[in-house]
């Protein structure tokens, strides 16, 4: 009698699981685009930033000077701030879509006996593998901001309309970067091309640390995809064997461009003010 009364909360258990970690996957998403302006916010946030970093970039440039005067200090220091709770929520999303991942994958498996039903698996799983590259993109571009946020902030130079102070500073930046680092150049370019050359060597070293993940998954997968008893299973392990494989690559890719674009943070910058990024 108690064994049977046992039996609803056993099998009740991962049912509860899955609900919990969804209902903290959507609270994440939340705070995701919630959280990081409302905690780093100063007296620059994410409404006046690109405004307060125009103005600070022109300040930088005319000073003459290594270190950040005051506004674009307190600029780069917001979006310091900002990335840092922005990267900390995106690791904390990434596990839990993992987590639920695997609690789905378990319900499925118990369902169909061991075997991976296509119904049961198919939508959530494409969901789930959705917010699970979303969050892992969020994260690795947050860390990348957090390390260089200078760097980061870079872009918002690029639109915005027209300022003719700005357009002034524009027009030295890319005179100098023609033949740096020979000639005299501003000490506020040397500061650009180095926090340029940590921006992409940053990506370039997480692109990697994805990319042996993803490859050592991909050999785990398919040895179970080996061992696996029915085709069905089988044919859903080795579609994502095929699907690692082709994110490894891609993501190989990407750290090789920035390593490039590391090594050569000069021309990169260059290239950047003249359209490309």
């Amino acid at each position: 009698m108690n064994s049977l009364g046992l039996l609803p909360r056993l099998t009740a258990t991962p049912r509860r699981q899955a609900g919990a970690l969804t209902a903290l996957t959507g609270a994440l998403l939340v705070a995701f685009f919630i959280a990081p302006n409302a905690l780093a916010r100063s007296s620059v946030n994410t409404g006046n930033v690109s405004h307060t970093f125009r103005r600070g970039m022109v300040a930088y440039w005319g000073s003459g000077r290594e270190g950040f005067p005051g506004q674009l200090d307190a600029t780069v220091s917001f979006w310091f701030r900002f990335h840092v709770v922005k990267a900390g929520v995106s690791a904390l999303l990434l596990a839990t879509v993992v987590a639920l991942g695997v609690v789905l994958w378990r319900q499925a498996r118990q369902r169909t006996g061991g075997r991976v039903g296509r119904l049961s698996v198919v939508a959530p799983g494409a969901v789930v593998t959705l917010l699970g590259l979303f969050a892992l993109v969020a994260l690795v571009a947050n860390v990348q901001g957090a390390t260089a946020p200078f760097a980061s902030l870079l872009p918002m130079l690029t639109g915005g309309g027209t300022d003719r102070a700005l357009d002034g500073t524009l027009t030295d930046v890319r005179r100098q970067l023609a033949d740096y680092p020979a000639g005299q150049h501003s000490p506020a370019l040397t500061v650009m091309v180095n926090d340029f050359a940590v921006y992409h060597a940053v990506l370039a070293a997480m692109a990697a640390l994805v990319a042996l993940a993803a490859a050592v998954g991909c050999v785990l997968l398919w040895r179970r995809s080996r061992a696996a008893a029915d085709a069905r299973s089988k044919r859903t392990m080795t579609f994502g064997v095929a699907a690692g494989a082709a994110m490894t690559l891609i993501v190989l890719v990407i750290a090789f461009a920035n390593a490039s674009s590391a090594a050569h943070s000069p021309q990169a910058l260059a290239d950047f003010f003249a359209g490309g990024w």
